[in-house]
């Protein structure tokens, strides 16, 4: 059988706290957060039943064992942001001494069940959940930060591959930077208007409508990607098809309807050897947790229905990125 150029890729965007302490009141996303704890290993075993490669874009305060070594790795990292609320080294204040004591800002023991699940990668969701396009900041605070999660999770894990931008803020003049500490690959947005990079103070309700209409209904269509157009470029744009919305109690008549959308896109790349890219956090998770992983083992059934009929396989980010190589 020829061998399918297409294929299921899914990325987690694993931050905890650190990428929401600045939309969040003080313990008012807590529930979500603490779950993660116990939603974490579920999705694992799901990857682990039913063969999936993933990637696990982790921000690197998780990899820290105290919360001196966060202040540590912070103090090399400068605060230039507009909006000072934005920067994680003002969360230090609320940051206990280890992951025993806090397990909302620490992660090491869950990246420890990652790397122990097959086939799963880690990669770099930048160390403080750095936003790439907000006033104030430059290219080489960037730099600076993704040198700090190089530096503490050198001794622990293989180089990274992969990053994802925290809010999706793909800055494109920060690929050089990417690329000179060993990053080959990227998780861009739908090429849509409705995902286009946007600094997070400019986000309007009607545009969060959108993007919530488009996942149950398909306005924006299926945002495959060809193995052809991502060997164009040296930064490898493994771009994003859909976000995964986790189970909403008020809208749960459609819960349906956004499982068929995300089939049908999934069908569509097995269809034509594209691939299909599919991502959440695991906070999301974190609540509803038995229906949301109910819904996620739907997706992963359908998966292996794909790959029994067309040979659709599932990948990393980096095992794409990989396959442009070739």
């Amino acid at each position: 059988m020829e061998v399918n150029r297409g294929g299921f890729v899914i990325s987690l965007d694993f931050e905890l706290n650190w990428g929401v302490h600045d939309v969040f009141r003080h313990g008012q996303y807590d529930e979500n957060l603490y779950g993660v704890r116990h939603a974490l290993p579920k999705i694992l075993t799901l990857f682990e039943k039913y063969g999936i490669h993933a990637t696990w874009a982790t921000v690197g305060l998780l990899f820290a064992e105290t919360k001196d070594e966060m202040a540590h790795y912070l103090r090399g990292i400068p605060v230039k942001y507009e909006k000072k609320r934005y920067a994680a080294h003002l969360q230090l204040a609320n940051v206990g001494e280890n992951e025993q004591e806090d397990p909302l800002h620490f992660g090491k023991s869950l990246i420890e069940e990652i790397l122990r699940t097959p086939h799963q990668e880690i990669g770099t969701h930048t160390f403080s959940h750095y936003y790439c396009v907000e006033n104030g900041q430059t290219e080489d605070d960037f730099r600076a930060d993704l040198h700090a999660t190089m530096l503490i999770s050198a001794d622990y894990i293989a180089p990274m591959k992969s990053i994802i931008f925290p809010r999706n803020q793909v800055n494109t003049s920060y690929f050089e930077a990417c690329l000179e500490t060993g990053l080959v690959c990227y998780r861009g947005n739908e090429t849509h208007a409705l995902y286009s990079p946007e600094k997070f103070t400019k986000k309007s309700r009607l545009l969060g409508a959108m993007k919530w209409l488009d996942s149950y209904v398909n306005i924006t269509g299926n945002h495959l990607i060809r193995l052809e157009e991502m060997k164009r470029d040296v930064f490898v744009n493994v771009r994003s098809s859909a976000f995964l919305r986790p189970y909403c109690k008020r809208l749960s008549v459609l819960e349906g309807l956004k499982v068929r959308r995300i089939k049908e896109g999934m069908l569509a790349a097995a269809k034509t050897e594209a691939f299909y890219h599919l991502w959440w956090h695991p906070h999301n998770f974190g609540k509803h947790t038995e229906k949301n992983l109910a819904m996620l083992e739907e997706l992963l059934r359908y998966f292996r229905e794909l790959q029994t009929t067309y040979n659709f396989q599932s990948y990393s980010m980096h095992e794409v990125a990989m396959l442009c190589q070739q």
